[in-house]
């Protein structure tokens, strides 16, 4: 590995280091969230120079003067100097944390596991309010129900979707058809259809009422603020608009290079927005 800049990252405070292996450009980010106005910047320079091993002696001038501007720029932001710093650690699992949301307050957030449970918390207290039990693997992402927040969504590699009350902890139904690890799941606004996307390549669409499913698309999903249609965005690099009545597909963006992992509607819902592993951001009208 071989070191080639070192970046800052202002929001939240850190820095990414970029390097090659084995010819490819990668990215490695480092967390600064203790960074504020008292920080002795030579003396976290050195700590970092122990613990990275991208970092070397030969860097330490350029660490010291990238850490000093980043320090600079956080001074007087915040509690004793600081934008971001961390709040509260909550002890979640005893295997890897997959994935977290918040409700709409705040208040309350979720986490998923490899250990196949879902769990409700209070963020002000720090505790747990509910385990969320029944998953047969790893449980891969999890959503409220916005606004109300009065249901979640999970998604699993069990190849199925849950819906729970989480107040109760009781699971409500069970979404099934895929055929593969269901890596996405969101309610639309109205909380009558439920969209999940799978390693199967396909998208579904489940009346939460009845949980019947159609057939849609690929494998991440996100409804339009109206409800009305639904956005699917794949690894065969594009993202599909689909009719959440008739299930047809309205339009497909086409442009990207690589498979694209995420994508958006914005809240006046006139705007589309992709991110690909072709290291690329896409807008779309």
């Amino acid at each position: 590995m071989k070191l080639l800049k070192i970046h800052l990252r202002y929001y939240p405070p850190g820095i990414v280091l970029e390097y090659t292996q084995k010819g490819e450009t990668k990215n490695k980010e480092i967390d600064l969230l203790e960074l504020d106005a008292n920080c002795d910047t030579k003396e976290l320079a050195n700590e970092l120079l122990a613990k990275e091993k991208l970092l070397t002696e030969d860097v330490k001038e350029d660490l010291e003067q990238v850490l000093e501007t980043l320090k600079k720029r956080i001074e007087h932001e915040g509690p004793s100097g600081k934008r971001f710093y961390i709040y509260k650690t909550l002890l979640t699992h005893c295997l890897p944390v997959t994935n977290v949301a918040f409700d709409k307050s705040g208040k309350r957030c979720l986490t998923g596991s490899y250990d196949r449970t879902c769990k409700v918390w209070d963020v002000e207290q720090g505790q747990e309010l509910k385990t969320l039990s029944g998953h047969q693997n790893v449980v891969y992402t999890v959503a409220f129900n916005f606004p109300l927040c009065n249901r979640v969504i999970t998604s699993s590699f069990d190849k199925s979707a849950k819906i729970w009350d989480p107040e109760s902890g009781e699971c409500l139904a069970t979404l099934w058809g895929h055929t593969g690890e269901v890596v996405t799941a969101q309610f639309n606004v109205k909380c009558d259809y439920a969209a999940t996307g799978s390693m199967d390549n396909t998208a579904k669409l489940y009346d939460v009422n009845t949980e019947s499913g159609c057939g849609s698309g690929t494998s991440r999903v996100c409804f339009s603020p109206a409800g009305g249609s639904l956005l699917t965005a794949s690894a065969d690099r594009s993202a599909r608009i689909w009719n959440t009545t008739t299930g047809n597909c309205i339009q497909v963006l086409s442009g990207h290079g690589g498979e694209i992992f995420s994508c958006a509607y914005s809240y006046a819902g006139d705007a589309i927005i992709t991110a690909s592993k072709d290291n690329t951001c896409r807008i779309w009208r």
